[in-house]
C-alpha cells in the first residue's frame, strides 16, 4: 500500500483512506471502521507520507519506521496504545529507532505510532511504499 494514501485527520482518531478527491474537499474511508465520508479543504489532513520523527541526528520517516516495526516484531501486533504503560510503548519504540529525541516527542506521540502501526498490520498494508518518483528529465 502506498503510504501517501494514508491520512491522518486532525480531531478524528485512527487512519484513513483516500477515496477520491476535489479542489473543496477529499472523500475518506475510515481504517478503523469502514465508513466514508467527507472532508472540507478547510480541514488539517496529513499525509503519513509527509510526516517524519525527530532523532538526535536527521529526522526519519514514518514510513521507514513504521517498515521497521513491521520487521522488528516480525508482524505481530505493537504493545496496545491503550493496554500498554507509557514505558512499555517507550521501550518499544526505542528498540525499533534507538536515538529518537524525547525532548522533542511526547509518550502521545509514541501511542499515536503504535495505534498506526497496529491499524495498518490488521489491513494488511506492509509493506509500506514511497511514492515513484518521476524520473528527472534530461535538458
Amino acid at each position: 500500500m502506498k503510504i501517501s494514501e494514508i491520512l491522518a485527520l486532525a480531531g478524528k482518531p485512527g487512519l484513513y483512506k483516500v477515496i477520491a478527491s476535489s479542489t473543496k474537499n477529499l472523500v475518506v474511508e475510515s481504517m478503523l471502521d469502514g465508513k466514508r465520508s467527507s472532508v472540507p479543504g478547510s480541514s488539517r489532513v496529513s499525509s503519513l507520507g509527509d510526516i517524519t520523527m525527530y532523532t538526535q541526528k536527521e529526522d526519519v520517516s514514518l514510513r521507514d519506521i513504521l517498515n521497521n516495526m513491521h520487521k522488528k516484531s516480525k508482524g505481530a501486533e505493537a504493545p496496545g496504545h491503550n493496554s500498554s504503560s507509557a514505558q512499555e510503548i517507550k521501550d518499544f519504540v526505542d528498540s525499533v529507532v534507538a536515538d529518537l529525541d524525547h525532548d522533542r516527542i511526547y509518550n502521545s506521540d509514541l501511542k499515536k505510532l503504535v495505534q498506526w502501526y497496529n491499524i495498518l498490520l490488521s489491513k494488511n498494508a506492509f509493506p509500506l511504499e514511497a511514492d515513484e518518483e518521476e524520473p528527472a528529465k534530461e535538458a
